[in-house]
């Protein structure tokens, strides 16, 4: 008999942290969302997403058991788009530039830092024939989320 009230501590215990996991992550993305979405439209895919200067901004709740979520802007004239790494429980921003080359069928993904610049050398040139769509975007996120970049 003993036992059994050791197996239901057990289930209790873990059902305990599983609801306080869950209660942390909504309360991360509910902070995210707040923060980032602020007049954004929610779509059929539960992304919230924004037109800005022929630009599509978007803001993407995280899934479960995963603590970080992205924002992103694709600027599908210049085939270029900025991922923004947003954690749930922090403050550190990752960046992530992806370039496609429909000509040559590739999509280069490339990590950049704060201002939007890398230090792979194979990627620079890349980067310094879109610098126009990537100061676009800049404005973009400056003006709609305050990133000064």
């Amino acid at each position: 008999m003993n036992y059994k009230k050791t197996i239901l501590k057990i289930m209790i215990g873990f059902l305990s942290v599983f609801l306080l996991y869950l209660g942390i992550h909504i309360y991360g993305n509910h902070q995210v969302i707040k923060t980032y979405a602020s007049g954004f439209e929610k779509n059929p895919l539960d992304d919230y997403v924004k037109t800005e200067s022929d630009l599509i901004l978007s803001v993407y709740e995280a899934p479960f058991f995963q603590s970080y979520t992205n924002l992103a802007i694709h600027n599908s004239e210049e085939k270029i788009d900025l991922i923004i790494w947003v954690p749930l429980y922090s403050k550190d921003l990752s960046y992530g530039l992806v370039v496609t080359d429909d000509k040559n069928q590739i999509s280069y993904q490339i990590e950049v830092n704060e201002h939007l610049e890398t230090d792979e050398d194979d990627y620079k040139e890349l980067l310094e024939t879109k610098q126009k769509a990537i100061n676009e975007i800049k404005s973009v996120a400056k003006k709609e989320w305050g990133f000064d970049f």
